[in-house]
Parts: structure tokens; sequence; C-alpha cells
């Protein structure tokens, strides 16, 4: 969100920082109680096994934050521009988890997209909301660059836990791709992602030279993890995670 932010020369209020962190642990936490409501047994990966035997204490935690973010945007005037469009994405976001819960089988294969794009309207969400002047066109380029990262993000990482979502029975686009297709799948996103950061070094003026190349080493970070089957799953985890600190680098411009 500050990444975006930067790039249209705003400053946002710390309120909003605190809100978006706040909605992204109540979205990540429920997406998670709900794979464990489906659990065929105690669940093998240690983020699933951490919210399997929290599951009461933290549907009671999840309920307090909903209520406080709640009373932030309504009493806090500087987040009352993010009411209407908040709300809106809210519900967007809250039906379309919904429609995955209920109709998994069906509709598993758009979860990591689903993911990612709301992923991405949620950190755009707040500068878009916050600029008054008109947004230029690189955002919105830059801005599809990233969900394509977020997006091959998340198809790495349904393909490093597919054997513990079989044994668990969650749904995930692994049911429904083969592995060795869903590799070829992340591979050609991959070098899109990369052809489509070349176009944006062409394309943009150099102002915004720094948001695409940040975008790039993410991607090349991505690909280059990907291919190197020998880490152990874990570690490639952390250090995809970890990619997604390197745009704070333009806070330091």
């Amino acid at each position: 969100m500050l990444f975006f932010a930067h790039l249209l020369r705003l400053t946002l209020p710390f309120e909003v920082i605190l809100l978006l962190g706040l909605t992204v642990w109540i979205i990540y936490t429920l997406d998670h109680l709900m794979d464990v409501k489906k659990a065929n047994h105690q669940p093998n990966s240690p983020r699933h096994y951490f919210h399997f035997q929290n599951k009461k204490s933290l549907q009671i935690v999840l309920v307090i934050i909903f209520l406080i973010v709640i009373s932030l945007l309504i009493s806090l005037s500087t987040l009352h521009f993010l009411l209407i469009p908040g709300v809106v994405l809210a519900a967007i976001i809250t039906c379309c988890l919904s429609l995955v819960y209920f109709f998994g089988k069906k509709i598993a294969y758009m979860k990591e997209f689903l993911i990612a794009a709301f992923y991405v309207l949620g950190i755009t969400l707040a500068p878009l909301a916050f600029d008054e002047n008109s947004v230029p066109k690189p955002f919105y380029g830059l801005a599809f660059l990233y969900f394509i990262i977020a997006w091959v993000n998340l198809l790495i990482l349904s393909y490093l836990d597919k054997d513990s979502d079989e044994k668990d029975g969650f749904d995930s686009v692994i049911k429904w791709v083969a592995p060795k297709k869903l590799k070829k799948m992340i591979f050609g996103l991959a070098i899109f992602g990369v052809a489509f950061s070349f176009y944006l070094f062409i394309s943009l003026m150099s102002y915004f030279h720094i948001y695409t190349a940040i975008l790039l080493l993410m991607q090349l970070i991505h690909m280059i993890y990907f291919l190197d089957e020998k880490k152990p799953k874990e570690i490639t985890r952390k250090i995809l995670e970890a990619s997604f600190l390197l745009p704070f680098i333009v806070l330091l411009f």
C-alpha cells in the first residue's frame, strides 16, 4: 500500500495502515479457519495446524478484531473516505470466499486468482480513494504487474503444498491442474510478468523505472527459487514471502 501511495506521492494517515493490517489478518484467519473446518483430520501444515489447535480462541479474537475495524471506520474521520469503497470491496470478498467455501470443488481452481486480485485491490484501494487528482495510467500497469506476481506466488505455494493439501482434503488448483501442467502455467505467467516488466521499462517515463525494477526483481526471485527444486519447501516459502518486503525500498527515496 505504501509502495502505491509513494508512486502517487501521497502520505497516508497511520490509521489507514493499521486498518489494512487488521483487515488482512481477518481475511487470512477466516480463510484458514474455513479450511480446517473442512479438514479430514488434524492438518499437516504448520499454519493450518495452528488454526486447528486454536480455532475457538481465534474465532473469538476474529469477532473482536472485526468489531474494532468497524469502530475505527465509523469513529475516525480520517478513515471516512474508505467507508463506501471499503464496504463494497469487503462485501465482494466475503461473497467470493463464501462461494469458494460452499462450492469449493467446482471453483477451487479460481481461488488463487481471486485472492491475488483482491490482494492488489486491497493494497491499492486507499491510495486510489485518498488521491484527489487523476490517477496516472502507469499506476494501473504497475498494479497489473503486481497482480501477476501475487498470482504466481500463490500458485507456487499451492504447488509446494500439494502433498499436504491432498492429505488434509483442502481444495486448491492442484486438484484441477496436474502438477506438470501447473508448473508450466507458473513458468508461463512468470515469463509473461518479466516480458511485461520490460514493456513498462520501454513505455513509461524514467520516474516509474524504480517501481518497475522492484517488481521485476520480485518476479525473478520467484522464478529462480521455484526452479531450484533442491531447496527445502519451507525455505523457498520464506524467501518468496520475504520478497514482498522489497517494495519498502521506495520509501528510502
